[in-house]
């Protein structure tokens, strides 16, 4: 007991939320949106494997050049530097050696001329830090080719020539200093380090610039053979199975240069050979499960009294959408529509039984309370989750009365010769909620050209792609403007409109509608017409 009471109240409250309003449901489909693309849009963007990968070998690239060529750079400079001194080191034992032929050592003047004129050689516009000291005879000489006699620059040699690496600071600048010294003499020669750097730089530039290019070459090569090793066939793997997720399982991508690429390609063509077959094998099940159930629907019935037009259209191969007309033993008929909650192949075999117990009920019962009580009761056993709503009605020809119950189904419309339109609400639970529901049966006298409107929530239920539901309103309203038309042309207007508020959108339910017209005097011409719709006079 406490089971099937659990399983009433679960399956109460399923009626509960399908049978909300239908506002309700479009701002949840809205909701449900909007949290769907706010998900979207939170996911990481991936990268192409192709720019990973060119970020993977150029990113180390970079910061390679980026930090060795200015290391490159500073040890062309200190060479550059180093050499210098040397050069310099060379002059001074060549001037030494100069002051050693004049044999006049002890002639000042003619010293000073001698290394003013060496000075001199050194252009101002070329080596303008050029600069010569002479300790001789307990006596400082500099020369002044280039600059006056300086206290200071003769300080700042002086301390370069007993420093590590033979520089020293004068008024702001650098220098380096070469030394030469011999029988009592001593030479010191100068030179400007920003000159030195300045002479080289150009030169040194060059030799970076052709690395960089060096670098660029080799950078452009790699990324090439990655493309066309790696980029380009992922990409063409890629597309491939995007081809197959689309349906399109005749791919063709062999021919890759590596044998990693084609070991993965021959296993992408197998699996596409393989869903081929599959999709095959599911297409003919598919197709004899719709022919099986197009077989359990009504099929060119004709019922006295009757006009009738239907529309069918599954949301899958198969439906859970099921209307049949039944005669009866007393010349009556049973007049049924019914949606087993969900779409598909679980739906429609739920409509299979359903067909089943109908056609058993009938043969025991004649209301259509106790056919949807006897139902109600066997359901169960049957249909292990769910629901399903029926509308179902007995019709007597011969006094044109309409007998019926609606087990939770959508209200049927009801229009009269003068445009009156009515509507016939359910009158008990939809079937396999509670096992001990019952319904009340209604009986209604129809005169000629008065039309009953049927249809299964998924017609009123179809939304547009920004989740606007056509609504029952608007099926009334398009009964209402066609009243003039015949029953075929009006089922064809359903089917136009619904189509035009999908407007290409996903299908979501299977739509079912039957119009029923009572003959007569003021009942429209008969018209069948074959499409998605079917009409029986």
């Amino acid at each position: 007991m406490d089971s099937r009471a659990t399983r009433v109240s679960k399956h109460r409250r399923q009626w509960t939320s399908m049978n909300s309003s239908r506002a309700e449901r479009s701002e949840w489909d809205f909701a449900m949106n909007d949290i769907t693309q706010d998900a979207a849009k939170r996911q990481p963007q991936r990268r192409s494997i192709g720019k990973l990968l060119i970020w993977a070998v150029n990113l180390p690239l970079l910061a390679a050049l980026a930090l060795l060529l200015p290391l490159d750079y500073r040890r062309e400079m200190e060479d550059a530097v180093v050499a210098k001194h040397a050069a310099l080191e060379e002059e001074a034992m060549t001037i030494y050696e100069g002051l050693s032929a004049l044999g006049q050592k002890g002639q000042r003047e003619s010293i000073q001329k001698y290394i003013d004129s060496v000075c001199a050689r050194m252009q101002e516009s070329r080596s303008p830090g050029h600069h010569i000291v002479l300790h001789w005879n307990h006596q400082v000489l500099q020369a002044d080719a280039h600059h006056p006699a300086s206290p200071e620059m003769i300080r700042a040699m002086q301390e370069a020539s007993v420093s590590s690496d033979h520089r020293a600071v004068v008024g702001g600048e650098s220098l380096v200093v070469g030394t030469f010294a011999g029988d009592g003499v001593e030479v010191w020669v100068s030179e400007y380090t920003t000159n030195i750097r300045r002479s080289i730089r150009r030169e040194i530039l060059l030799h970076l610039a052709w690395l960089a290019a060096l670098a660029a070459v080799a950078a452009a090569i790699v990324n090439l053979v990655l493309w066309r090793i790696v980029t380009r066939p992922v990409k063409r793997l890629s597309n491939a199975v995007l081809r197959i997720a689309n349906g399109h399982y005749e791919v063709n991508s062999n021919g890759f240069r590596c044998r990693e690429m084609n070991d993965l390609s021959s296993a992408v063509e197998q699996m596409s050979k393989i869903l081929a077959d599959d999709e095959r094998n599911r297409q003919m099940q598919m197709d004899r499960a719709r022919r099986i159930q197009e077989h359990l629907l009504p099929n060119g019935v004709e019922v006295p009294g009757l006009r009738i037009a239907h529309l069918y259209q599954p949301a899958d191969e198969v439906a859970g959408d099921y209307f049949d007309f039944i005669r009866l033993p007393d010349d009556m008929w049973l007049i049924c529509i019914a949606d087993v909650a969900g779409h598909g192949i679980s739906a429609a075999m739920g409509a299979a039984m359903l067909k089943a117990l109908m056609l058993h009920a009938v043969e025991q019962h004649r209301e259509p309370s106790k056919v949807l009580q006897y139902i109600n009761n066997r359901l169960p056993a049957l249909l292990c989750d769910g629901f399903i709503t029926m509308f179902l009605a007995r019709w007597n020809p011969q006094g044109q009365q309409l007998d019926y119950a609606s087990a939770g189904h959508e209200p049927g419309l009801l229009l009269s010769p003068r445009g009156d339109l009515r509507q016939l609400p359910s009158t008990g639970l939809p079937l396999g909620i509670d096992p001990t529901s019952n319904w009340e049966s209604e009986a209604i006298s129809l005169m000629p050209g008065e039309r009953l409107f049927l249809t299964t929530d998924g017609v009123a239920e179809t939304s547009d792609p920004s989740g606007e539901l056509l609504g029952r309103d608007r099926l009334a309203d398009l009964i209402l403007r066609r009243s003039m038309q015949t029953p075929c042309e009006i089922v064809a207007a359903i089917s136009t409109d619904v189509l035009r508020h999908r407007a290409g959108g996903k299908v979501n339910d299977d739509v079912t509608a039957l119009l029923l017209e009572v003959k007569g005097e003021w009942a429209s011409s008969d018209v069948v017409i074959r499409e998605n719709n079917a009409c029986a006079k």
